[in-house]
């Protein structure tokens, strides 16, 4: 590492996932590569010292992205705040004695931050996340597995973040629906959502945003048990420029919902109904009707999904591709067939073994790229 901080002078980007990699070599990267603007480290020897001297001599720095970190503190994001001012991509993973010191830090110094992404930072709370609200504008924010940011944060970034286009939740047991309202009413140009395992957030939170975020593109709620049709109503009232939406696991969700999606959003081209026990053939039917241009449908583990739903969903959605129906009980082989047969775009089908019929295989042939067997 040494001599690349000699003899690299011009190196803008770089990526060290090693054990071996300490702070001697990341001192001189530092030093003799000052044109460094993307930096990607998983090194977990490396310690307060090296990440100063990036913040003291690398100051174009663009992209920093630290993952699993066990021998840096919040001394280390003071230095990237300080002298890190045009800082645009954040990414910390595992980082778990950092606390909302560094956030400040971060928000104070570097106001041109516009992707913050935070995944296991445990300590890292509520007001640090409320200081980047105040004084960055992201675009775009991922949280995962944070269970020490609550509600309050998001009504900072609402507030001052109002460009946000995209927001990521994951396993963040202090958020609730507020948090959610807070990002529709001020967030308003929000195109991607994804929500999983947030188990407070529940249709008023997503209501919020059918009402206001009319330029939604992308949802994802995967595995949140409080919501239900009421939530998919509200984003087919209001989203009509809704591409794709999973609900994987929302087993609140059922017909009622999945026809209002049918009936307000039809561009839809890629759908996740899995595990929703209560979707049935009256939701494929009216997709088959409202969403011509559906490409990928997720059914399995619908227990109430038949041949005939089936039937009504192939006949009208020509441009399907991709169709995954494991564990549905009253699927039968002769549905199977039908998918294979009235679907001439099919490329990818998701079945259990013994419902692929010899007939069914030989005529699958020449269309399929990919037939994927489930025992």
């Amino acid at each position: 590492m040494e001599a690349v901080g000699v003899h690299c002078h011009s190196l803008e980007k770089l990526t060290l996932d090693s054990e071996s990699v300490n702070d001697v070599g990341l001192l001189a990267i530092a030093q003799g590569c000052t044109a460094l603007n993307y930096l990607h480290l998983q090194c977990v020897n490396v310690t307060d010292e090296a990440l100063k001297a990036v913040g003291r001599f690398c100051i174009s720095l663009k992209t920093l992205i630290l993952c699993s970190f066990q021998k840096f503190t919040d001394r280390s994001l003071q230095a990237i705040g300080n002298g890190c001012k045009t800082l645009n991509v954040l990414s910390l993973s595992d980082c778990y004695f950092l606390s909302d010191q560094s956030l400040v830090a971060i928000a104070n110094g570097c106001s041109e931050l516009k992707r913050l992404e935070l995944n296991g930072c445990h300590n890292i709370g509520t007001n640090g996340l409320e200081s980047i609200g105040r004084y960055c504008r992201l675009t775009e924010l991922v949280v995962k597995y944070c269970q020490n940011i609550g509600d309050s944060a998001f009504l900072e970034i609402g507030n001052g973040c109002t460009q946000l286009q995209a927001l990521h939740l994951v396993d963040c047991s202090s958020i609730s629906d507020a948090a959610i309202c807070y990002i529709a009413k001020g967030c308003r140009n929000l195109k991607k959502l994804h929500v999983r395992r947030c188990y407070k957030v529940g249709d008023e939170g997503i209501t919020a945003v059918g009402r206001n975020c009319r330029h939604l593109t992308d949802l994802s709620l995967r595995f949140c048990d409080r919501i239900g049709d009421d939530a998919l109503i509200s984003i087919g009232n209001g989203c009509a420029s809704l591409r794709q939406l999973n609900v994987s696991g929302c087993y609140r969700v059922g017909d009622v919902g999945v026809t209002a999606i049918s009936k307000g959003c039809p561009l839809l081209i890629h759908l996740d109904v899995s595990v929703c026990q209560n979707v049935g053939d009256m939701g494929l039917a009216a997709l088959g009707e409202g969403c011509p241009y559906l490409k990928d449908i997720v059914l399995s583990h619908c227990r109430k999904i038949t041949d005939i739903g089936l039937g009504y969903l192939v006949k009208h959605c020509t441009k399907l591709e991709s169709c995954h129906m494991v564990y549905c009980p009253s699927i039968t082989a002769a549905g199977v067939a039908t998918v294979v047969s009235s679907c001439i775009n099919i490329r990818k089908v998701l079945v259990e073994k013994w419902k692929v019929t010899q007939r069914t295989r030989r005529r699958a042939a020449p269309v399929l790229t990919e037939l994927c067997l489930e025992v």
